[in-house]
């Protein structure tokens, strides 16, 4: 960049970029009007911000626009549409199909109207990417998970001559970052793409603004979980041997809601690693995939330890100890022979329970 010229550029003749990865996939594939982008752009509550501190101060020429010269003699700007969305704003307001009363708010504060807009006119898109991809990927204008994903496999048609592994080296480099972080956010955008080719498999509000990618992405991370769907990260092809049926149930387990509005699985780290254990056991799997118990219920198939077994026995000794306390309020007769019963089941399980106790140590217990 340091080569290159800072440009006043009339607003007239600046175009919002049609494939900003901030865009959401579906969206970018639409026949797209200014209006629909600074619309979508206005849903980001820092557009309101910029309003307000180019209105005040002008528009900063440390924050040109960075640009590629199209053919109609018009300029689509690739970085800087968000302040290219606000500043059109303060000009345009009335295009505003939203948060019409802050708009208005900002245009009876301010002043400034920029009609002329520092820009950097590049040759092409790509010699623009070599540098966002440090700035958005890895610098301190940072992307969402997402959106740096989708940005990185956008430019993999630079290299799309070479080996899976090379491209992802290749990659790295070009933003600065590790070859083993742009694998994995390469292979779970391809994950992405396979839910969003099947509608999200018609989960309840789900679609690109409600998904939380980083749970593919972190999931790619567990051996158990990338086994299960079929994935091979160190291939060259890791979706080769995609389990289909087993991404959507998945998917499902992350965002379908039951009755309570609650799904099965969150997507953070302790859950993964839960999820990750019992994907690794059978029986444990078997469990989780045919009912409805808890991730937890599941986990303790595989995760029996004397701490845990400590903790069953002095929640069955505390809610009989509870029921000790309250026995002389219960009524007489009142269901007698079931409670029977059960303090016969449970007298039985706790002598088998100490007879296997004592069967592996050198001292008993007096009765």
């Amino acid at each position: 960049m340091s080569n290159q010229n800072i440009e006043f550029i009339e607003l007239s003749k600046l175009e919002l970029d049609k494939l900003n990865p901030r865009l959401p996939s579906k969206f970018r594939k639409e026949k797209l009007t200014k209006i629909d982008i600074v619309n979508w752009m206005l849903g980001d509550a820092s557009i309101i911000e910029l309003m307000l501190a180019i209105g005040n101060a002008g528009f900063f020429i440390g924050e040109s626009l960075l640009v590629v010269k199209e053919t109609d003699d018009s300029y689509t700007v690739i970085e800087g549409n968000r302040r290219l969305t606000s500043t059109i704003l303060l000009n345009e307001p009335h295009l505003a199909e939203i948060h019409k009363k802050k708009i208005d708010q900002v245009i009876l504060e301010t002043t400034e109207r920029p009609k002329e807009i520092p820009c950097i006119i590049f040759e092409s898109r790509e010699k623009i990417n070599k540098y966002l991809g440090y700035r958005h990927v890895t610098g301190v204008k940072s992307w969402g998970i997402l959106q740096k994903a989708r940005y990185l496999t956008g430019l993999q048609k630079d290299y799309v001559d070479m080996p899976f592994s090379k491209q992802c080296r290749e990659l790295a480099k070009s933003i600065g970052s590790r070859s083993d972080h742009v694998r994995k956010l390469i292979v779970a955008y391809q994950l992405y793409e396979q839910i969003e080719d099947n509608g999200f498999y018609k989960i309840k509000d789900l679609d690109e603004t409600s998904i939380f990618f980083n749970y593919y992405a972190d999931s790619l991370s567990r051996d158990s979980i990338r086994n299960f769907i079929g994935v091979d990260v160190k291939s060259e092809t890791p979706l080769e041997k995609l389990e289909t049926i087993n991404l959507q149930e998945l998917t499902k387990w992350f965002f379908e809601k039951n009755d309570q509005n609650k799904t099965r699985i969150i997507g953070d780290s302790k859950h993964l690693s839960m999820l990750d254990k019992v994907l690794g056991n059978e029986e444990a799997k078997e469990y989780f995939r045919t009912g409805s118990g808890s991730i937890f219920d599941a986990y303790q198939i595989v995760s029996v330890s004397s701490d845990s077994f400590n903790h069953e026995v002095e929640m069955a000794l505390t809610g009989l100890k509870r029921a000790q306390n309250i026995i002389h309020k219960v009524e007489k007769h009142v269901n007698s022979e079931t409670i029977k019963i059960k303090l016969k089941e449970i007298f039985t399980l706790a002598k088998n329970m100490k007879s296997i106790i004592e069967s592996t140590e050198d001292d008993t217990w007096d009765d």
